[in-house]
């Protein structure tokens, strides 16, 4: 009998995603927490959502969020194994990272550290409202894990950023993670900053996340950090350490059609430290949030220089949102579109290397309005990109140039049409309806 890992492998390999990938986060392997799965399953406001995503719903689909962690150890449901060093090394033999979570700002509230370790998480004082804590078996009143816009997660307990030993423990924690995986993603890496932590709990942070950073990397020098991050703060965090950020920004961009918002930071140098994404556990499908444009959405983000990080079940078209905390859902039909989008845009953008280089050709429009015109060469091919930021058509002459070179038929990757050309023309003719993206290759 295969390990469920091994299963889930196999069955990756079989994805176009598993071919474009460098690296793969795998959400919800470590041992998960009993009492916040009773939770999960009695509380009442979370229940539409889950009758939502599985009709015929049992208790033992509700298994608890996978942000409340008892202990950084495999869950029983992933894997037999005392840990993931097996995986890790299938993985590596087909040349692709693991990446795995640590969530930093809390536990579950019945981990078994509180019980080795009580002085570590945070106790509560009188000014903490009743439903921001809870009475440990221990006797001591400890308070929730929170951000400070919202109430606490009732099934975590807070770590005390102003006890100096909470970043020792990280440190320690992070080490025996590291010897099994490529790097961690880093769940709301900002709550864990002073300011941050001072204005949510009204205490001062010793926490130094650059310390904990480079205390790890003295040992596991090319361990990657990256960081969930929202409010401002992505280029904070940049400067203490971590490899990337979230960039909830763009996302945003998109959702609200800010599209000068998105034509400027497309032009950027991101330089892989910017995590962009249509989709993630946290937000809707993309399918649902954004429609068909979901498409040329996602090619602008294939344009970047940035990591482009993809939901499992995006490249089928899938729209319902499933909550973390399920483990068993309706199957939902594939979307042939999206499936056919999805496989002709990671096929392309997966052929790019190290040595892939980005340029901006040569264009003219014919009435002088912006247009944002970008390529990608490597070795075997030169993408084009073509996206009408503006809000009405336009249409313009792409002159043949280095990459850039006659071919008798073009396929616009984003829909799948094909356009004839005309072997006598001395470059290409476009014309865009507004916020129309085309992407051909060479």
């Amino acid at each position: 009998m295969k390990e469920p890992l091994e299963s889930l492998l196999l069955y990756l390999q079989k994805s176009p995603c598993f071919l474009w990938a460098d690296e793969f986060w795998f959400m919800g392997v470590w041992k998960n927490s009993p009492k916040s799965r009773s939770i999960a399953q009695t509380m009442k406001e979370l229940q539409p959502n889950f009758h939502s995503a599985k009709q015929n719903l049992v208790l033992e689909d509700i298994y608890g969020s996978p942000y409340s962690i008892f202990d950084y150890l495999p869950d029983p449901l992933v894997t037999r194994e005392k840990d993931f060093t097996n995986f890790y090394s299938m993985l590596k033999q087909l040349e692709k990272k693991l990446i795995l979570d640590f969530v930093p700002n809390h536990m579950a509230i019945d981990s078994p550290l509180i019980d080795t370790n009580p002085d570590l998480f945070l106790i509560a004082n009188e000014s903490v409202l009743s439903k921001n804590s809870f009475l440990h078996q221990n006797g001591i009143f400890y308070v929730h894990g929170r951000d400070p816009y919202f109430d606490g997660w009732t099934d975590t307990i807070q770590w005390n950023f102003s006890n100096p030993d909470v970043e020792k423990k990280h440190i320690k924690i992070l080490k025996n993670i590291a010897k099994q995986c490529d790097g961690v993603r880093c769940d709301m890496a900002m709550l864990l900053l002073p300011e941050v932590f001072e204005k949510t709990h009204g205490k001062k942070s010793f926490y130094d996340w650059s310390r904990v950073i480079d205390s790890v990397r003295e040992e596991f020098p090319h361990f990657k950090f990256y960081a969930e991050a929202y409010w401002g703060l992505e280029d904070r965090l940049l400067s203490l350490g971590f490899n990337a950020s979230y960039d909830k920004s763009m996302y945003d961009a998109f959702k609200n059609q800010n599209y000068a918002f998105v034509s400027e930071n497309l032009k950027k140098k991101s330089e892989l430290k910017k995590i962009e994404f249509l989709e993630n556990h946290d937000e809707d499908r993309a399918k649902h949030q954004f429609g068909e444009i979901s498409h040329s959405y996602f090619s602008l983000l294939c344009s970047t220089d940035c990591i482009v990080l993809f939901h499992a079940g995006q490249e089928l078209g899938y729209s319902k949102k499933i909550p973390v905390q399920l483990i068993q859902s309706d199957n939902e039909e594939t979307n042939k579109i999206s499936e056919n989008f999805y496989k002709r845009a990671l096929e392309t953008s997966s052929k790019r290397n190290s040595n892939s280089c980005f340029f901006w050709p040569e264009y003219r429009e014919y009435d002088g309005k912006s247009v944002f015109i970008k390529a990608i060469q490597t070795q075997t091919q030169t993408e084009l990109f073509l996206w009408n930021e503006q809000t009405f058509e336009v249409s313009g002459w792409i002159p043949f140039q280095d990459g850039i070179q006659f071919q008798p038929m073009l396929t616009d990757i984003v829909t799948g049409v094909s356009y004839s050309q005309t072997k006598s023309e001395q470059g290409i003719y476009f014309k865009l309806a507004p916020n129309q993206v085309q992407w051909f290759t060479f």
